[in-house]
């Protein structure tokens, strides 16, 4: 009762470090549930505040609409009330989506993250979009991300859509990220915004007011240090584990093959049974062994286990 008491109070002001839960398939390309299961204990043994199931790296699109509730559902009863759940639905209208998302509040979800659909290219129709999906009943956490959907919205849309929804925050992945987020935070200083693009810029943007990152990384230890760090006003220690930890979120986050770094790494660090992604192939032998070089020059041995960040000593 307490953890399920405390990941309410986590939602209602939502900050932190979130993690973007891939989803899990067997090397025949199955799902495979009993990794998911797997991967939620691991990572809110490594500190994670909040979960995102079927994000942008969650390939849904890959999946059936059974496999969708089973993954959601497989999610929610894993977490079990220790940190709150957040759903990701996307679509090119607002009645789907609102479907979506109602079918996630049945499935247990706290809330649901969401894209503007390609109607956003007509800026007078995204509050409207988004005052939709929330009649769903579900805390809506907007998505700016135009390399997913093909739309870029303006600071002013952006807020618009957000009053639309009362959004309980704002995942902002449209780069160059920080001053946008100083932009946001100018026009409304109550405004919960998180960075994700899997913790590149991870620095800058808390720098500028995020309150934490929403991202897939591996190791999400690394952000969590970032950002406690930077709260305790150690603005250089922040820097100085951010920069040595840099080479292996650049690494990861290439475009293309960023996902199949991801579960590469979660297969190393023993939680996925497999790193077999349905939405594209697998890494080339010298990509792996790029990776293997990556992990040694930041010092890194994979492991389940809470991954000890090294401190800064500059």
């Amino acid at each position: 009762m307490r953890a399920a008491a405390a990941a309410r109070r986590r939602w209602v002001e939502p900050a932190g470090t979130w993690y973007v839960l891939p989803t899990a398939f067997s090397d025949d390309g199955e799902l495979d549930l009993g990794s998911e299961r797997r991967l939620v204990e691991a990572v809110l043994a490594w500190g994670v505040d909040g979960l995102v199931a079927l994000g942008v790296t969650g390939e849904a699109a890959a999946l059936d609409p059974a496999e969708r509730d089973a993954v959601v559902r497989t999610v929610v009863e894993a977490a079990g009330g220790r940190a709150p759940v957040v759903v990701g639905c996307a679509g090119q209208a607002a009645h789907p989506v609102q479907a979506t998302a109602a079918r996630a509040r049945e499935l247990g979800a706290d809330g649901v993250l969401v894209l503007p659909p390609l109607l956003g290219r007509d800026p007078a129709a995204v509050p409207g979009f988004f005052a939709r999906v929330a009649e769903a009943g579900l805390p809506v956490v907007l998505q700016d991300d135009p390399s997913a959907s093909g739309v870029r919205l303006s600071v002013e849309v952006l807020l618009r859509a957000a009053e639309a929804c009362r959004a309980a925050a704002v995942k902002l992945e449209d780069p160059p990220t920080p001053p946008k987020i100083a932009e946001l935070l100018a026009a409304r200083r109550e405004l919960r915004v998180f960075g994700g693009l899997g913790g590149l810029h991870a620095l800058g943007e808390l720098r500028r007011g995020a309150v934490g990152t929403m991202t897939g990384f591996a190791y999400p230890e690394v952000l969590r240090a970032v950002r406690l760090a930077l709260e305790g006003g150690d603005v250089r220690g922040a820097a100085g584990v951010f920069d040595r930890y840099l080479p292996l979120i650049a690494f990861e986050a290439q475009p293309g093959i960023g996902l199949a770094i991801r579960k590469e790494l979660l297969r190393r660090r023993g939680v996925l049974a497999s790193a077999r992604a349905r939405m594209g192939g697998p890494l080339d032998a010298l990509t792996l062994r790029e990776l293997e070089e990556v992990l040694d020059r930041v010092g890194i041995a994979p492991s389940p286990d809470p991954y000890d960040v090294a401190p800064w000593n500059g």
